[in-house]
């Protein structure tokens, strides 16, 4: 092959090429991250670096901005003075994320409570509503069986009105009521949402320091 048509293939072969370069350096940045933020890993679970630390370390690590030599400046830190060799304790849990499980726990105790409250409630002035209901349609019946009484008729229509005035201010609660039970569910998925971010946290805490246990237990530190 010869001329043009050699000039072409030549030319797709550099493409080529170049993209599989490309794809090559793509996949060795990510693995390169990844390396990074297990590392990051390994010096939570050994202590060098504190909660707060780890969780923006780990951040830092993700995104590219942490490299080998900001982690070989901690390790240094880490290492400096030397410390005795003690037997490993299990991590205690991070006081930050227990104290804000237990508020949530806390508030969600309260939530309960004032939603069983809010829904016996609710049932009780719809049960007085609908008592007085049934009284203002037997007050109109008892009106139309009056006449020609047309005064003991009158009566008995105040009555309906009077009554239907009262269901009036009970449905204005009941509403009000159920506006309550809307923002009380509200609240309790944004406690659930909360709840179930501060968990992950600490399961990954606890992964951490698991991950280094292991790696120490295996033989060559595989």
């Amino acid at each position: 092959m010869c001329g043009p048509d050699r000039t072409i293939y030549r030319w797709m072969d550099d493409a080529l090429g170049e993209r599989h370069h490309g794809h090559h350096h793509a996949d060795h940045r990510r693995d390169s991250l990844a390396d990074i933020e297990q590392e990051v890993r390994v010096l939570y679970a050994r202590g060098d670096i504190d909660a707060g630390t780890f969780h923006r370390l780990k951040t830092l690590a993700r995104s590219g901005e942490l490299n080998w030599s900001d982690l070989a400046r901690l390790r240094h830190d880490a290492a400096a003075p030397a410390r005795r060799e003690e037997p490993r304790l299990p991590r205690p849990r991070d006081a930050a994320t227990v104290g804000g499980l237990n508020r949530l726990y806390a508030y969600r105790s309260r939530l309960e409570k004032a939603r069983g409250e809010a829904e016996q409630m609710l049932q009780t002035l719809e049960a007085q509503a609908s008592r007085l209901r049934a009284q203002a349609e037997s007050a109109a019946e008892s009106a139309r069986l009056a006449l020609p009484d047309e005064q003991r008729a009158r009566e008995f229509l105040e009555t309906r009105e009077a009554l239907l005035g009262h269901v009036g201010v009970l449905e204005t609660r009941m509403a009000s009521l159920r506006e309550g039970l809307r923002r009380i569910e509200t609240l309790r998925d944004q406690l659930a949402t909360r709840e179930a971010e501060l968990k992950a946290l600490e399961s990954d805490e606890q992964l951490a320091e698991l991950e280094l246990r292991i790696r120490e237990d295996l033989p060559n530190g595989e």
